[in-house]
């Protein structure tokens, strides 16, 4: 559909930040010379991962989500966000919907999805909004609020985009869970059909549930 947006994004830019080494981990030296952060290595976990999305009107709301999609992610060690990075591609294609009337009105109206096969995201920068919390204390568990930005790409347009997100790492998987919204408008989309009788803007809010884990060493 057309408008996934933000949060989309918030999500994928949660993925790029954690500490589980592998034998693919590099440091490299900068002009100056001075060794650039190591950073290891993620992949998206595509059959525990979704990215679903929501119109609203008054009375009635219309949901759906993506079938397919991957990623990686390059994260720096020690806690360190520095150099994190990373990339997350949808195809537009695997769009559901409860209703199949639904899924062809996101399919083919709004995301046209024949012309614009996928959907990038990539992660240009990453910070912490704070100190992690660990959950257990006898436990690795640590939860981090991060923010950042973002570059979504859809429906022929390209936009930067803010990011909020929250990273869980159990010290095997991080899970990243994000919220937000993106304006129909910003990416040349129309509001659904379906929705013009139906009191709303252009904003589809979207949620962001995300599973990563170490890059086979």
């Amino acid at each position: 559909m057309r408008a996934i947006g933000k949060s989309l994004i918030a999500g994928v830019a949660a993925l790029a930040y954690f500490l589980i080494p592998f034998s693919g981990a590099f440091a490299a030296k900068t002009a100056s010379g001075v060794k650039a952060p190591v950073l290891y290595r993620y992949l998206i976990d595509g059959r525990k991962s979704r990215v679903s999305f929501t119109f609203r009107g008054v009375l009635v709301s219309y949901d759906g989500h993506f079938g397919v999609l991957e990623g990686e992610l390059f994260l720096g060690s020690r806690n360190s966000f520095r150099g994190a990075s990373g990339k997350f591609l949808i195809k537009a294609a695997s769009v559901k919907s409860k209703r199949p009337e639904h899924r062809r009105m996101l399919y083919g109206e709004m995301l046209e999805a024949e012309e614009y096969p996928d959907i990038d995201f990539r992660v240009t920068s990453v910070e912490p909004g704070g100190e992690p919390v660990n959950r257990d204390p006898g436990r690795r568990d640590k939860d981090w609020w991060l923010r950042g930005r973002g570059v979504l790409k859809m429906h022929g347009a390209r936009r930067t985009l803010p990011l909020s997100f929250r990273l869980t790492d159990t010290g095997a998987n991080l899970y990243i869970r994000g919220k937000g919204s993106i304006s129909l408008s910003d990416f040349g989309m129309s509001r659904p059909k379906v929705l013009l009788l139906v009191p709303g803007g252009d904003k589809v809010e979207v949620t962001v549930r995300l599973v990563a884990s170490p890059a086979p060493r």
